[in-house]
């Protein structure tokens, strides 16, 4: 059995701890409970009991995020200035990267923000093109406590995350994983217990590293100029210069749980409540056997078809009656209700209305939202800057671990990554074509512009140097 998770170390990162967790379970699809105790907050016990099962077919908050993460769905390009990368991009390759970082942008866009951890293979000896040695794992907020520069209040300078770990008997306990820059001449690296409350327990690195915790000198993580850095990168969904921003669109979030709701309601209304109720007065039907005997629900019913013939006797004086309830609810009119709420609930995400649609093309229809081809790409756009910074960084460090560790030479500096946009339709590769061709025919733009238009992640020398390569195949082809 696995431990208790400790408490965070103070109110504020357990608030945040808190919130970023139901998040992740969402994106993660393992929220069930936490749609129960939503429910619970919206129903008294009997009536709950009375709904069934709960309907988790519907959210809208990992709908949306995960359609918006179209960042890495192809390959980007990567570039150095000052020296060839190719051992790197082999190396990115062998660990997965970019597969990784698909999921890493749901998980930062979903979240706000989310951790990349770069890790050296210990059973490496040898570094080939077949082993990369390079280990790259996300890490959610709600496992890690961050402190910053006032300097840099975006950038962490102390990582400490929560980490499960076998103990010297066997068992699992939870350690903290503490790494420090914020003195430059004297970093630090080590393990320790964690305690419920979430202190800091005994120094266990020792056990995990072979020595007690990696202090001054000792700090493993260095570039070629010894300069300490952490093995991380922390990436933000929007450059908000805060070190957190747990609780950016919580609207999404909190809608996506009620529009579950208003779905198991539908459910239960669907199921128990969309036919009409049949009664009779006065009369039995002859033939019936009991069906049920518990206590509460007694019933008794009898087979039939449509060639049956239904004998019923009168079992008073009065006149005996037969007739029928209009359905108990309107089931149509609820599931077009609930769509139009799960809109409202999309487009809290920053989604124009007008590029929401569902899959079906039916507004009434329960089928999953879909986000329009150009809304994907305007996130693409949007999130490019953000992401370059980080990505850019992370490269940076994966050099650095690898000159260090792995007995590369790599460059450490200089890195650009370039974003491929998704393929635009016929008919907007036509438009874009022809007004960059009446721009250029007209001298309003040149032909590096141009290609900037058509490439918007070239910088300029990189645009040159495509010109170049073209002119010159041209001549030697054409």
């Amino acid at each position: 059995m696995l431990p208790m998770k400790p408490q965070a170390p103070n109110q504020t990162d357990n608030a945040r701890w808190s919130h970023t967790a139901l998040r992740r379970r969402m994106l993660q699809g393992t929220w069930e409970n936490d749609l129960e105790d939503e429910l619970y907050r919206h129903l008294p016990t009997d009536r709950r009991e009375a709904w069934g099962p709960a309907d988790l077919s519907s959210n809208v908050f990992e709908q949306v995020n995960r359609q918006l993460s179209v960042l890495y769905m192809e390959r980007p390009q990567l570039h150095n200035s000052s020296g060839s990368i190719e051992q790197l991009q082999d190396m990115l390759n062998l660990a997965g990267f970019f597969p990784l970082m698909q999921r890493m942008q749901q998980y930062t866009l979903g979240m706000r923000e989310a951790i990349m951890r770069i890790d050296v293979n210990p059973n490496v000896d040898n570094i080939s093109i077949d082993n990369s040695g390079l280990q790259y794992r996300i890490v959610t907020p709600d496992y890690v406590v961050c402190d910053a520069s006032p300097d840099t209040p975006d950038i962490p300078n102390y990582y400490q995350e929560l980490r499960l770990r076998n103990t010297p008997n066997g068992k699992p306990a939870w350690v903290w994983d503490c790494i420090s820059i914020r003195d430059m001449n004297n970093p630090k690296f080590g393990m320790y217990e964690a305690k419920a409350d979430g202190g800091i327990g005994e120094d266990v690195t020792a056990h995990y590293m072979g020595q007690s915790a990696y202090e001054g000198e000792a700090y493993p993580y260095r570039d070629s100029n010894g300069t300490p850095f952490l093995p991380l990168t922390l990436y933000h969904a929007e450059k908000t210069g805060l070190l957190w921003n747990s609780f950016d669109q919580s609207q999404l979030c909190y809608g996506s749980l009620s529009s579950a709701v208003f779905y198991s309601m539908f459910a239960h209304c669907l199921r128990d409540s969309s036919w009409p109720q049949r009664y009779a007065i006065g009369v039995t039907l002859s033939g019936m056997t009991a069906l049920d005997q518990d206590s509460t629900a007694r019933r008794a019913g009898i087979a039939t078809d449509p060639s049956s013939i239904l004998m019923f006797q009168p079992t008073e004086d009065s006149q005996p009656q037969i007739g029928q309830f209009q359905a108990g609810a309107d089931v149509q009119g609820m599931l077009e209700a609930i769509a139009k709420y799960e809109f409202r609930v999309a487009t809290s995400s920053g989604v124009s209305p007008a590029d929401l649609q569902k899959t079906s093309g039916d507004p009434r229809s329960g089928f999953a939202i879909a986000v329009s081809r150009s809304a994907q790409r305007e996130s693409q756009r949007k999130f490019a800057p953000v992401f370059r910074m980080a990505d850019e960084e992370l490269l940076t460090k994966s050099a650095m671990l690898s000159n260090r560790f792995l007995g590369t030479s790599l460059p450490e500096q200089g890195y650009r990554i370039a974003y491929k946009s998704l393929p635009l339709s016929p008919d907007e590769t036509r438009a874009n074509r022809e007004d960059i061709i009446a721009k250029l025919q007209a001298g309003l733009i040149s032909p590096i512009q141009a290609m900037q238009i058509m490439y918007p992640d070239l910088s300029e020398e990189q645009a040159r140097a495509e010109l170049i390569k073209i002119r010159r195949e041209r001549a030697e082809f054409m």
